[in-house]
Formats: structure tokens, C-alpha cells, sequence
């Protein structure tokens, strides 16, 4: 068959694992299949016999890859086979959730069942497939296919009317672009055309059989332009013109034993045996029919070798053989127990497929429960642990246990304490106290955050910040600087409203170089050390309420960005004079 150039890269992005990818190569493969009625597709299955062979790619695809033989088995008579690829698949699709893949599959073990010639398994089957499908519409072809289907067992059931409903149900669905390929619109007029036969309408019957097979001719579906020869035999033979019914139903043949459709061909040849014996043609009629024994058995579709057993028996009794008749009678009844025992067998063994799914879906329903609980408790801890660590180092602390302490040679430390705390802290009660502490360290933190500046802790009513760590940044002075001004402000503002219930502020900064890690094991926190942690310290001691006292260190660093007012060389405990500046 023509696989189109595009072909190769749809495969080639399914093999990522992208679940859309995924869909659109096997939504692709289908339709090819399809269209082809699985004629020289030997490509497309080894193509999709690379996604069984690596299942971690993506379990959906591992689905479609049984799917996809098990869909081209149903062509073949395969039945069994195809029947059980397609119930592992439709247990994939039902654990990762996806319906319509499930639905996919109920088609294929439809059809099955309908060639096996059980025809209540067949309808439930394509009946929830077809609800599912056309819920979503997703897979057009798979939902006309399904239709259609449903509606060749309609009529096969005698329900007339419902089955040329469904038909004009699904045909708008035709014209939609999706449909693009045309690929059961031939199967649908096919449909139509056969209930309308079967209705007597026998004009609306042969227009739409001779639209079906002048669809299928052109895109050259040669499955299904016999499928509508075979159905045009029928028609003729329901209307006596044996010459025409016999000629539709040999050239269904020709083409059916050319494309190795076995069991599809074993109809024709019991069509041809039957139009034989009405003209009373037995002999040829016992020979056709015996030919197409031989085929049935091989295929073991033993619906189509119980007719023609019965037709045998039948056929030996005109002829007045009642001992022939007899064994092939006998033969008959043997072949419907053993047939009635495996049916009853399957029946068991999808109740037990149907359970197996269901409990798959409830266990996979409470895996996800506890994957999204485990996930919530990951962000939750995740979230406190960036609460006290900074990200890269809670990365380092999670990935490996432990953080290494590192030194950085350029930052900026920031201290704040509130004067006279206790004195206020006395005008307080208890929770009023942490509540107005809350309130300051909550603006000081937002006000840090804005300037990616790290909170390093708060000791009592002392608060402790660093820029330029765990990521170095070459304005650490000025954001520290800034950020001290709206502190400064903050408090400022707060003093004006609340007056003697709040606290004054003095600030301290020093630039220079810090040691920074992880301490303790139980009660872990990060902090920081080093001589220019101290002076910033000695900083803030030595500032006044209101006041942003910086080092000379860091006034160098800004001196051109922000006025300043120098105060000269002042004693700093164990550090002597020190330079120090006013931020005006």
C-alpha cells in the first residue's frame, strides 16, 4: 500500500512518548488499515511492533500496539487472537483512563463476534462503542465504523427501521472534514442499500448498493467493493435473476481468494451453492459446498460450517441419501454443542476481563489519590523548607543531605532591632506583642523579597538579611540600601498611626565577605558568619531611632547613587573607631 511521506515523522514523534503525538500516529495508522481492509500493511505493523517492544515509552501507545494486530487479525478471520490483544488493550486504555480507546477496541471485538455469528455479544459490544465514540467524535472513521456496524446487525436481526435510522444518523457525519478519507462511507451506503432491500424498497436498494461499489472502486478498497458485490448478489438473488447473482458473487470471490480473505470468501461460495440448488443444480451445489467446508475448518469459523452442514444434510435428503444426510446432520449437532460450549466459555472469560478492568481502574483511581497526596505533602514541605533555606540551597539539602558551606566575597548584610522594646513590649499583652512583631517582620520580609535580598533570621526583636548569596549580585549594596529606605519608612509610617503600640527602628549595614551554610541536624538553619556579619552588627548598635547607619566599606560601594551624612570615626565594641555614615 502508499504510506504518505508524512508517515515516517508522525511515527518519529510518537516515538517521544507525547501523548498527542501518540494519537495522531496511530489515529493515522488506523485509517490507513482501514482503508487498505489490512491489504498489504505489513509496514504499518512493524512500526507499531516497535512500541511493544518499549512499553516505557508510553502506556497508551503499548494499547494501540495491540490494538492495531488485533484490528488486522479481525480481517483475517484471526478471531481468537484478535479478540484477546484487543481485551489486553481495552484493559491499558481503561487504567490510563481513555475511553474512546476502549471503545476502539469493542469495535474490533465486535466485528469479531459478528464473524464468529454471535450476534448478541456483537451488538453489545458495538453498542457501547458507539456511544462512547460519539460522545466525542474524536476518531470519525472508528465512529462510523461502529455505526454502520450496528446497523448491519440491526438488519441482520430484522430490526429494519432502527437499522436504517442509525444509517441516517451517521451519514451527516460523512461530510464532515475529519472524515477526510472516505474510509467506511462505501460500508455505510452499503448498509443502507441492504435495508432498503430487505424493506422492499428495491429502487433506493440498488442506488445506493451501485453508489457503494462505484465509491469503493475509486478508492480502490478492493475488501470492500467485494463486500458490496457480495451484498448485490444478494439483492439479485432476493429478486430471482440468478445469472446476475451468481456473476456479483464470483467476482466477490475472485477478488477475495486473490487478497486471501478466507473467510469472507467461504460466504460467496455458500451464496453460489444456494442459487445452485434453486435451480436445482445439487451436484454442483454438494461440490461448492464441500469446498467451503474445507476452508471454514481451516479458518475455524464454525458458524459458516454448521450452515453448510446444514445445508448438506438438507441437500443429501432431496436426493433421497438419508444415510449421507444423516452423518451430516449428526456432524451438525456435534459442531453446535462444541460451538454453544465456546461461546459459553468466552461469556466467562470477558465477565472475568470486564472484572479485572474494573478492579484496574478502582486501583489505579486510588494510586493517583495517593501519588496527588504525596505530591501535596511534597510541595507543603517543599514550601517550608524555602521558608528557611534559600532555593539553591534546599536543592542541594534535598538532593543530597547536606549543603556544603561556601564563602562569598561580596555582600551586604543588613541588621534592624527596635529600640526601647521591652519598654513597649510592657504596654502589650502577650498576643498583641507577636502580633505587632508579626506585622513589622511581614513587611520587612515582602520589602525584602521585592530586592531578592535573603532573610537569614529573626533573633527576638533582631532582624538579619544578606544580598549577594547563594547567588552573587553586583548591586547587593544598592538593593540592600533600598530596601533599608522603605524599612525605615515602613516603620515610619506604622509610628504615625499606632504611636506608642509600635516600635522604632534603627538599621545597621557593612559590605564585605561572609561564610554561609547549614547548622544544626533536627532544628536546622542557615545562617551566616564572619567579620563583616559583626560590624554590620556594630552598625546598628551604634545607629539611632530611624536611622540607616552604614559602614565605610559600603558607602565606597554607593556613595554616588544616595546622599549621605559622614559622622565621623566612631568606638564600636571590639572593633575600635570605625568610620561610619548617616543615609540622609
Amino acid at each position: 500500500m502508499s504510506i504518505p511521506d508524512t508517515f515516517e515523522l508522525l511515527y518519529d514523534n510518537a516515538k517521544t512518548g507525547n501523548e498527542r503525538a501518540v494519537d495522531d500516529f496511530f489515529c493515522d495508522t488506523l485509517e490507513l488499515i482501514s482503508l487498505a481492509q489490512a491489504v498489504d500493511v505489513d509496514p504499518l505493523l512493524d512500526k507499531a511492533t516497535w512500541f511493544r517492544k518499549n512499553p516505557t515509552v508510553s502506556r497508551k501507545a503499548l494499547a494501540y500496539s495491540m490494538l492495531i494486530p488485533g484490528f488486522t487479525d479481525s480481517f483475517y478471520s484471526r478471531y481468537g487472537t484478535s479478540i484477546d490483544l484487543c481485551s489486553e488493550a481495552t484493559k491499558i486504555f481503561e487504567e490510563i483512563g481513555y475511553p474512546d480507546g476502549s471503545a476502539m477496541c469493542s469495535v474490533v471485538i465486535g466485528t469479531n463476534y459478528r464473524g464468529l455469528g454471535n450476534l448478541e455479544l456483537a451488538v453489545q459490544y458495538m453498542t457501547e462503542a458507539y456511544r462512547q465514540l460519539h460522545k466525542t467524535d474524536r476518531i470519525l472513521h472508528f465512529t462510523i465504523a461502529s455505526g454502520h456496524q450496528l446497523a448491519d446487525l440491526y438488519a441482520e436481526k430484522g430490526n429494519y427501521t432502527d437499522s436504517l435510522a442509525l444509517c441516517q444518523e451517521i451519514m451527516p457525519l460523512t461530510q464532515k472534514p475529519a472524515n477526510k478519507k472516505k474510509v467506511f462511507d462505501a460500508r455505510l451506503l452499503n448498509t443502507m442499500g441492504n435495508v432498503y432491500a430487505k424493506l422492499g424498497d428495491n429502487r433506493q436498494a440498488l442506488e445506493y448498493l451501485q453508489s457503494a461499489l462505484k465509491q469503493s472502486e475509486e478508492l480502490s478498497q478492493l475488501p470492500v467493493t467485494a463486500r458490496v458485490l457480495t451484498d448485490m448478489g444478494g439483492y439479485y438473488a432476493a429478486n430471482n435473476d440468478h445469472a446476475l447473482a451468481i456473476v456479483h458473487n464470483e467476482r466477490a470471490l475472485a477478488i477475495r481468494e486473490k487478497l486471501n480473505l478466507r473467510n469472507p470468501a467461504v460466504t460467496n461460495i455458500i451464496n453460489i451453492a444456494n442459487i445452485l440448488a434453486a435451480q436445482n443444480k445439487t451436484d454442483e451445489a454438494i461440490n461448492a459446498l464441500l469446498k467451503g467446508y474445507t476452508i471454514a475448518d481451516e479458518v475455524k469459523v464454525k458458524a459458516k460450517m454448521l450452515q453448510i452442514l446444514k445445508k448438506l444434510s438438507g441437500l443429501y435428503e432431496q436426493k433421497q441419501d438419508l444415510a449421507t444426510s444423516l452423518v451430516y446432520y449428526k456432524q451438525y449437532n456435534a459442531l453446535l454443542e462444541e460451538q454453544n460450549n465456546e461461546l459459553h466459555e468466552q461469556k466467562v472469560r470477558n465477565i472475568k476481563l470486564f472484572i479485572e478492568a474494573e478492579q484496574a481502574v478502582k486501583q489505579n483511581e486510588i494510586i493517583k489519590a495517593q501519588k496527588e497526596e504525596i505530591e501535596k505533602e511534597k510541595k507543603r514541605s517543599d514550601a517550608l523548607l524555602l521558608n528557611i533555606l534559600p532555593a539553591e540551597v534546599a536543592e542541594e539539602l534535598k538532593n543530597h543531605d547536606s549543603a556544603e558551606a561556601r564563602y562569598f566575597s561580596n555582600v551586604t548584610v543588613l541588621f534592624t532591632d527596635f529600640i526601647d522594646f521591652t519598654t513597649t513590649a510592657d504596654r502589650l499583652t502577650p498576643k498583641e506583642l507577636v502580633s505587632e512583631l508579626h506585622a513589622c517582620f511581614k513587611a520587612f520580609d515582602d520589602i525584602m523579597g521585592k530586592y531578592d535580598i535573603e532573610k537569614i533570621k529573626t533573633v527576638g526583636d533582631a532582624y538579619l538579611a544578606v544580598c549577594g548569596l547563594p547567588a552573587e549580585d553586583p548591586m547587593h549594596a544598592q538593593k540592600v540600601v533600598k530596601a533599608a529606605i522603605e524599612i525605615r519608612d515602613f516603620i515610619k509610617d506604622r509610628k504615625a498611626q499606632l504611636g506608642d503600640t509600635t516600635f522604632d527602628v534603627r538599621i545597621g549595614i557593612n559590605s564585605g565577605s561572609v561564610v554561609a551554610g547549614i547548622v544544626g541536624v533536627k532544628k536546622f538553619a542557615y545562617d551566616i558568619w564572619g567579620d563583616t556579619v559583626n560590624t554590620a552588627a556594630r552598625m546598628e548598635q551604634s545607629s539611632e531611632a530611624g536611622r540607616i547607619n552604614i559602614s565605610e566599606t559600603t558607602h565606597e560601594l554607593v556613595k554616588d547613587e544616595f546622599d549621605f551624612e559622614f559622622r565621623g570615626e566612631i568606638y564600636a565594641k571590639g572593633k575600635g573607631m570605625l568610620k561610619m555614615y548617616y543615609l540622609a
